[in-house]
């Protein structure tokens, strides 16, 4: 069973989510990832490591970033 990957449209057996946009992502659009324990996998999509304050936050190990745009 194949499904879409979100950011890039391509076909793929194994998608992740994105813990900053919470989209799933194939391996081709992952830009990195952390595992803080066994069970707990941080990822976050190349869309958001643009994004400085979402990047800032995936170093610093936070799980989410709030942030109210005004």
């Amino acid at each position: 069973m194949t499904v879409l990957c979100e950011r890039c449209k391509r076909e793929v057996y194994r998608l992740e989510q994105c813990n900053y946009c919470n989209r799933k992502i194939c391996e081709n659009c992952e830009k990195s990832t952390q595992r803080i324990r066994k069970t707990n996998r941080y990822v976050i999509c190349k869309d958001c490591w643009s994004n400085m304050d979402k990047r800032m936050a995936f170093k610093n190990r936070k799980g989410s970033v709030v942030k109210e745009e005004s």
